[in-house]
């Protein structure tokens, strides 16, 4: 019988079902930083931060996404799940719309703080994926591997988050004018960022891999109904969060 019509084995299916479980885990937990976070900087310092020219999503995605990204990578070793976790991330986003639209905000505004954060998710999540999938090995060799893919990856995300935003959206910020003055404001800070935030996010899986594969071992149902419970919270409070700020 030819290999493609062999049924899956009950291990084949939990592998599928545990990647189901993490993308949706890892991916709200990134995306209640985001709103948590980043929608708190937004509508609490906006001032503060057009004031210094400082655009948020480059920076939290760089801190948060890097870190969670790497972290789900280094425990479950699929990199194709990355991309997924992006996608679970940027959703989140999609709680601003109807929250916002009460908001003082101009629609401009409204669609800068939706969609910017989105493109660089996504774009993040799509490069890391790339780039872990033909890296993985060296990847898992040391710190001085995932600091250069750190950086490559931040560096080429907001290259092409700032081009994006400024020619295929036109939801450019409004704090530079030019792409080239995104990339040359931001840049370095969210290389440096990306450089320390995979590295550390390899470094913390040492401390949950086991007792994450442990627990998925000898108690599934358990390691679902927490993850269950961690990704109902996420949204919920994500949802309260914004509709308070």
């Amino acid at each position: 019988m030819p290999v493609f019509n062999k049924p899956k084995t009950n291990s084949q299916s939990g592998n599928i079902l545990s990647a189901i479980v993490g993308i949706v885990l890892f991916g709200s937990i990134w995306g209640f930083f985001e709103s948590i976070v980043a929608g708190a900087l937004f509508l609490r310092a906006g001032t503060f931060l057009r004031a210094h020219d400082i655009c948020i999503c480059p920076i939290t995605g760089a801190i948060f996404g890097i870190f969670i990204m790497a972290l789900a990578l280094a425990i479950y070793r699929r990199p194709a799940m990355l991309m997924g976790i992006g996608v679970v991330a940027a959703s989140f986003k999609l709680l601003d719309i109807p929250i916002l639209q009460g908001s003082a905000l101009p629609p401009p505004m409204i669609l800068r703080f939706t969609v910017n954060p989105v493109i660089f998710i996504i774009l993040t999540s799509l490069l890391f994926s790339l780039t872990a999938a033909l890296m993985l090995k060296r990847l898992e060799r040391g710190w001085p591997m995932r600091v250069v893919v750190g950086a490559l990856t931040g560096f080429l995300g907001v290259v092409g988050f700032a081009y994006i935003a400024f020619y295929a959206t036109r939801t450019d910020p409004l704090i530079v004018n030019t792409p080239f003055e995104l990339i040359a404001t931001h840049g370095p800070a969210v290389v440096a960022l990306s450089a320390i935030s995979l590295p550390l996010g390899y470094l913390a899986s040492t401390k949950v891999r086991q007792m994450v594969v442990s627990l998925l071992a000898r108690k599934p149902a358990f390691s679902y109904g927490v993850s269950a419970g961690i990704v109902a919270f996420c949204w919920g409070v994500s949802a309260l969060a914004l509709a308070a700020f």
